[in-house]
């Protein structure tokens, strides 16, 4: 990262930063609440369906079960409306409890109605599983669910043999279902994040592509609302790029596209967006950055792009900015302002290359590049 497009791009305040940090950080926090009611409803509908799937072998067993036996299924089944009534309350460190209370309530099924129930434990493994991000509490969940199905061994010594048996197929089931499942879990969410950066990635630059764009700035200009922070996008477009494909071929002409990506990210800070539109245009998102930062950074971009060659020839860069709120309060807006004003450079430009004879000519340049 150029250490002086950060400065120029912060200069509307020392506090920005700051701001803008907070902000993402509620983003983050909101996404993170939704994701624990999900969590705590899963465990709501393991727990009553736990508990209704036992009420059947409840009443088939022989010998009859006592009336009090069906107290298990309703506690699992109010454990279940507790953990749906509070989902949208609770905190996320009570998934644990959550975990081991459901882990209690089959240890006690197991013990007093039937040791088929100890089924169950794999319930507890997919969940804690699927719930925590972590190895190690899973790890410590798993331990405890295997230890707990071999309790049998201890209470019911005249049983032991048998309990030693079961408790010795389901323990290893339990690892591996956990096991699964956190494997599949953590393929499935590298999958995503992979999916989520190419499909927002320029595969020939590597800089973001025009999804990126539409899919951020929204975000970032709401935010930018509720902070009453000011931002700017800066469109840069190559002066007659054409001339460099019809000169040196389309494969030098990737690879000052290429050069161009890497400069622009290097010239803003680490949290600006940089992408490219389509062809040579690119465009640099600042949030943060009041009109005389935004102007100050799109000069010194537009110089670091001067600074790259094909061949001999320098690739010239004309820049255009659009700040919020001042012009406009949408993407769309912003991109039109930019856009215009790119326009209007191009057209100041003094001078321009003339295929025709290869010489360089005094005359403005018409409309927009190639």
């Amino acid at each position: 990262m150029n250490s002086s497009g950060s400065e120029v791009a912060g200069g509307g305040s020392e506090a920005a930063p700051a701001t803008g940090a907070s902000a993402l950080s509620i983003e983050a926090r909101a996404a993170k609440r939704a994701q624990t009611c999900q969590h705590y409803r899963l465990a709501a509908i393991l727990f009553a369906g736990g508990g209704l799937g036992a009420i059947l072998p409840d009443a088939l067993h022989d010998p009859p079960q006592p009336a009090a036996i069906y107290l298990l299924p309703l506690l699992a089944m109010v454990s279940g409306a507790v953990c749906w009534a509070l989902s949208t309350r609770l905190s996320r460190r009570w998934l644990h409890a959550t975990a081991i209370v459901a882990t209690l309530e089959v240890a006690l099924t197991v013990g007093f109605a039937d040791g088929i129930f100890a089924t169950y434990y794999t319930f507890v493994a997919i969940f804690v599983a699927y719930v925590f991000t972590s190895r190690g509490a899973i790890a410590l969940h798993l331990a405890l669910v295997c230890l707990i199905t071999f309790a049998p061994v201890v209470y019911d010594p005249g049983d032991a043999r048998q309990a030693l048996l079961q408790a010795l197929i389901v323990a290893p089931t339990v690892l591996l279902a956990g096991g699964a499942v956190a494997f599949l879990r953590e393929r499935l969410a590298a999958s995503e994040v992979r999916y989520r950066d190419l499909s927002e990635r320029d595969p020939l630059t590597g800089v973001g592509n025009y999804r990126m764009l539409s899919l951020r700035v929204p975000r970032e200009l709401a935010r930018h609302v509720r902070f009453d922070r000011p931002m700017a996008i800066i469109v840069i477009d190559l002066d007659d790029f054409k001339r460099v494909n019809d000169s040196y071929g389309h494969q030098r002409g990737d690879a000052v596209l290429q050069e161009v990506g890497r400069t622009l990210t290097e010239g803003v800070r680490a949290h600006d967006i940089v992408v490219r539109q389509g062809g040579d245009e690119f465009a640099v998102v600042a949030p943060e950055t009041d009109v005389a930062a935004a102007d100050e950074l799109g000069r010194r971009l537009a110089d670091a792009v001067g600074t790259i060659t094909a061949g001999e020839t320098p690739i010239g860069a004309s820049t255009g900015n659009a700040h919020f709120p001042g012009d406009a309060a949408t993407l769309e807006g912003l991109l039109a302002v930019a856009d215009a004003r790119l326009r209007d450079a191009k057209g100041r430009k003094p001078t321009r290359y003339l295929r025709e004879t290869g010489e360089v000519a005094i005359q403005p340049v018409e409309g927009e590049g190639s």
